[in-house]
């Protein structure tokens, strides 16, 4: 078999290869074998056959809601149809569009169309018979329907008067459809910070997705990394998953590496095979650090240490897999789930009066929130690149501190120190800034500033 891709991921053209005599032809209609060497997976349940009479018979637009959404691989074994599959995936770039393939009984072609689309046919004969597989039952509760005419998609039907159904003629508008279908999302490291709040925010959202850690799916065994993804077919991959012990990595340079760069790596092959999105999160320690200007995102790559090193060494391995990528650079993260900065001076305030912070390395403080909002955006983009995205304004880590126990109510001192005088396995970058004007020229804005965050952060955690 044939498998045509079109504009829409996961739409494709089926082409079977007939083998003919002086008798006639066969042919395999299905194969899962050759479905799943083109990491196709589906458990067709049901078959369906229909028969119009004449030309000009319209049918659809039709779709199941969630949890009984069907895929279907449609046919036509007599006469020809225009089969049109149309997107009505919430958060998809490709929203609203659709594609429209002719089917008939001498080209043998065959459409497959993913849970999330919307399907029709037109008959462009008379005495059509078309017959197609599904994946889930039929559910009368779920069964839905869409104008065929529904002016926000526009389907070129290229017919004046279609005979319909009395149900399709009464079916509503998209936007006033209940339909329930979302781009699907798969995020790791969830058990981190990030990862948390990505998967917070798109449950608020009410996307489709999963979070999942080491005990889910180990990424540096590239095997089960295949398997996983292939087989849970995600939209986007939002890789949050990562080495992040600094110190500790300049003496485990090996497992580190394993993490950020071999880890990455098979993320970003699985999502080619799939086709699938990729947001890579990275970080401000990619650069040397050096001077007092905001970084762009074109500027020198100088890391300092193993970790900044391995997480840019992982933003070139995706690099060279995949052209649907989003690389995220950001800086000194905090939230809720997990350990942070925040977190560290919060305990350490309950211990101490007197405290000294480094006073000469300089970045931005970034809420995690923030980010997962910022990320949720993004993924529903072609927009592709590389970014930075921290809060805005800058601080030193000094200032953070006085700020965090100024907003906590917390009676503590805090004396500077200088990083050639504060002890630490891993060399650190002095500058931290990252300019985010790569935001606002693609149109995403502004972050709030980092002392917002800040004030919104100790509010979550109730400090």
């Amino acid at each position: 078999m044939n498998f045509i891709d079109t504009k829409l991921r996961g739409v494709k053209i089926v082409e079977p290869v007939a083998y003919g005599d002086n008798r006639g032809w066969f042919m395999e209609t299905y194969n899962e074998g050759e479905f799943h060497k083109n990491n196709l997976y589906y458990n067709f349940v049901q078959d369906n056959q229909s028969f119009s009479a004449q030309k000009g018979v319209l049918r659809g637009l039709h779709f199941q809601n969630n949890p009984f959404a069907q895929a279907k691989l449609v046919r036509c074994t007599q006469g020809a149809i225009l089969d049109v599959a149309v997107d009505i995936r919430k958060g998809s770039d490709t929203y609203l569009q659709y594609v429209s393939v002719e089917l008939s009984a001498e080209n043998k072609r065959q459409l497959l169309i993913p849970r999330g689309f919307a399907h029709g046919f037109v008959t462009l004969t008379d005495n059509v018979m078309v017959q197609y597989k599904v994946d889930n039952l039929y559910s009368k509760p779920h069964d839905r329907g869409i104008q065929y005419c529904d002016p926000s998609i526009g389907v070129k039907w290229d017919i004046t008067n279609p005979i319909l159904s009395v149900k399709d003629t009464t079916s509503p508008m998209l936007k006033d459809s209940d339909a329930n279908f979302t781009i699907k999302v798969l995020v790791t490291g969830v058990k981190g910070q990030l990862g948390y709040d990505v998967v917070k925010k798109l449950t608020q959202e009410g996307f489709e997705c999963r979070g999942i850690d080491i005990d889910d799916c180990d990424i540096t065994d590239e095997n089960a990394v295949k398997e996983y993804i292939v087989k849970y077919n995600p939209d986007v991959v939002v890789h949050c998953a990562a080495y992040t012990a600094v110190d500790r990595a300049e003496e485990n340079e090996a497992a580190c590496r394993k993490v950020n760069v071999e880890g990455s790596e098979n993320i970003a092959k699985a999502c080619r095979l799939i086709d699938a999105k990729m947001v890579y999160v990275s970080t401000d320690y990619v650069y040397g650090g050096a001077g007092e200007k905001p970084f762009e995102v074109t500027d020198k790559i100088a890391p300092l240490n193993v970790y900044g090193k391995t997480k840019f060494e992982g933003e070139q391995a995706c690099r060279r897999h995949l052209e649907k990528l989003f690389v995220v650079r950001t800086s000194w993260v905090f939230g809720k789930n997990g350990g942070n900065f925040v977190k560290t001076m919060l305990k350490l305030a309950g211990e101490k009066k007197e405290l000294s912070v480094v006073s000469d390395q300089i970045g931005s403080p970034t809420y995690t929130v923030d980010l997962a909002d910022f990320l949720f955006y993004i993924i529903q983009t072609d927009k592709y690149g590389t970014y930075h995205c921290s809060n805005e304004g800058y601080c030193s880590w000094n200032e953070f501190a006085k700020e965090i126990f100024r907003l906590a109510g917390k009676d503590v001192r805090v004396n500077e120190v200088l990083t050639k005088d504060y002890k630490s396995v891993a060399a650190r970058p002095l500058n931290s800034r990252l300019s985010k004007k790569c935001l606002e020229e693609c149109g995403f804005g502004k972050m709030p500033t980092w002392q917002d965050a800040l004030d919104r952060y100790l509010k979550e955690i109730g400090k």
